[in-house]
């Protein structure tokens, strides 16, 4: 195949998009709607979201915009001096996972002095003011070589669930650089957030300097990638040449394969792992962008899209999806977006993607929307939990089955609990064999998803027995509610000891306010145990309503 052919989708988005109008809306599947959040990005490239809610966009010419509150603020969060020449600029940007704690947030972009590079930087928001960078906070990390060609940057950045830092490097529209251990070009990186390299990378011990940061190799322009926060399972997509946009399974040490195969290749070339999916790039289509899981705090898509990776094409102007756990086979989800450039999923549940067509931002929702949290309760009988008109059963766990992970795939659909609509978690206390596993000495949790709500909203905690069974029926029983901020920070809501096991009515309500979280995910942890937090057998709560108000 030639390997001289190179395709410029966002040089010439570059060159016509800055003056357009505002672009229409996108079609999308029945039961699902979108909003316009914002318009008059220049040249978005991509966005971040962040832990408080709040949505960064990096724009091509070097500054990193904020969207708060569903407003683009006017002042930008930093602007770094790019050269945005054909498909460079400013194209990456992450959060530490940190960040409630050290407000560090790191950006990939092209540098304007010469020798031209690309670099990842560290910034520090400022404590005064956490929407604009703090002043002279810069900090490079990465330095890459000088560039040749202006196209095959890649620029994507994300931490893994390892807490290191990947960085996607395009190959520079040099194809070798992709299969060579002497350059970190064409490859995915992995670096520690103090820019220091692992030594466990696999070719650290095989090479020097800068290039025992490969992770993996063989890529030609990786624009895009994710990582599921659920399990670490990474997709690279990588921009194709004459024939094939490719969807990748990023494990450590892999070779892609480019320049040497792309796409699909029935005769196989040894030792290169193939894409997981890949689509053609004829007609309209032109590169592959957006990659995020659906994997939010609270679930406002169907239960069944838990799990599934979007994608798209930034000239087809589609967006498609991929589902656990092959993925493998795509089904349409979007089309007629002008010119997509990313896609990321909200910890409140919306779709978010972004279009160059216009500078636009939009967030994509469910019109029928049901609230599913991700859960980490393991027990033996399952939970059926009702919200509204809907009701559905968590998977059972019977006794003498190995023990489920925590957040085990299995979301929790509760309905609408917005407004003043209730979510009545039921069915624990149906039996004497509620099993329970024992964590932290004894002390059994049950935890429950996070619950992401804006600051000062109050919400309501309402029981109405709670059961516990040991061997010793005249055992004192206990059963503690503590609601648990990101933050560390810890509101015991009850706290009750003895028989009988009934809790009285004067303990069925409970206002809790949220001020103290100044609106972090918060997670309800409920503990009962046999004596005072002691040796647990079996425990069970029943009737455990969740009212958002």
């Amino acid at each position: 195949m030639s390997t001289i052919h190179s395709r410029f989708p966002f040089l010439t988005a570059a060159c016509c998009f800055l003056g357009m109008s505002v672009a229409g809306a996108a079609t999308l599947p029945e039961g699902f709607s979108e909003v316009r959040v914002a318009a008059g990005i220049v040249s978005p490239t991509a966005m971040a979201i962040a832990p408080d809610g709040r949505i960064f966009v990096a724009e091509k010419t070097g500054a990193l915009r904020v969207v708060k509150n569903d407003a683009l603020l006017s002042q930008p969060f930093l602007t770094v001096s790019v050269n945005s020449a054909g498909e460079r600029g400013l194209l990456g940007v992450a959060f530490d996972p940190g960040f409630q704690t050290n407000r560090h947030i790191y950006v990939y972009y092209t540098t304007a002095s010469a020798p031209i590079h690309n670099r990842v930087s560290r910034f520090t928001a400022s404590s005064g003011n956490p929407d604009v960078a703090a002043a002279g906070s810069e900090l490079p990390l990465l330095d890459l070589p000088a560039l040749g060609a202006s196209n095959h940057n890649g620029g994507a950045i994300h931490f893994g669930n390892d807490g290191k830092l990947y960085v996607a490097v395009g190959e520079n529209a040099v194809p070798d650089n992709s299969q060579s251990l002497s350059t970190p070009l064409g490859k995915l990186l992995r670096i520690n957030a103090d820019g220091s390299i692992p030594t466990d990378n696999p070719f650290y011990a095989q090479t020097s300097g800068i290039n025992r940061a490969i992770w993996s190799r063989g890529l030609r322009n990786p624009y895009n990638f994710a990582v599921d926060p659920f399990n670490g399972r990474m997709h690279v997509n990588d921009v194709g040449q004459s024939a094939w946009e490719e969807v990748n399974l990023g494990v450590r040490g892999t070779n892609h394969g480019w320049p040497q195969t792309e796409g699909p290749d029935p005769a196989g070339v040894a030792g290169v792992r193939y894409p997981i999916h890949a689509y053609q790039n004829a007609g309209s289509n032109c590169a592959i962008v957006g990659a995020t899981f659906y994997r939010p705090y609270i679930y406002l898509l169907p239960p069944e899209y838990a799990g599934r990776y979007f994608f798209g094409d930034f000239c087809g102007g589609f967006i498609r999806m991929l589902s656990p756990p092959n993925y493998s086979s795509a089904v349409a989800f979007a089309s007629g977006i002008s010119s997509l450039v990313d896609i990321q999923a909200h910890h409140d549940g919306s779709l978010y993607y972004l279009a160059r067509g216009g500078g636009e931002l939009f967030r994509v929702q469910s019109t029928g929307v049901e609230v599913v949290f991700d859960d980490d309760f393991e027990t033996a009988n399952g939970w059926t939990l009702t919200g509204g008109a809907n009701t559905a059963t968590r998977g059972l766990w019977q006794r003498g089955d190995p023990e489920p992970t925590t957040n085990a795939g299995m979301p929790l659909q509760l309905g609408t609990c917005q407004g003043s609509a209730t979510c009545l978690i039921t069915g624990l206390a149906a039996g004497a064999s509620n099993g329970a596993h024992d964590v932290d000495n004894g002390q059994t949790s049950i935890s429950s998803p996070a619950i992401a709500l804006p600051a000062g909203t109050p919400i309501t905690l309402s029981f109405g027995s709670y059961f516990a069974h040991n061997d010793n029926a005249s055992s004192a029983d206990f059963m503690r509610v503590r609601v648990i901020g990101e933050n560390g920070s810890v509101q015991t809501v009850y706290a009750r000891g003895g028989a009988p096991r009934n809790v009285p009515a004067a303990w069925t309500t409970r206002v809790v306010n949220l001020d103290a979280w100044s609106g972090q995910t918060i997670y309800l942890r409920i503990d009962v145990a046999d004596g005072d937090l002691g040796s647990l057998v079996e425990a069970g709560v029943d009737n455990v309503a969740i009212t958002a108000q």
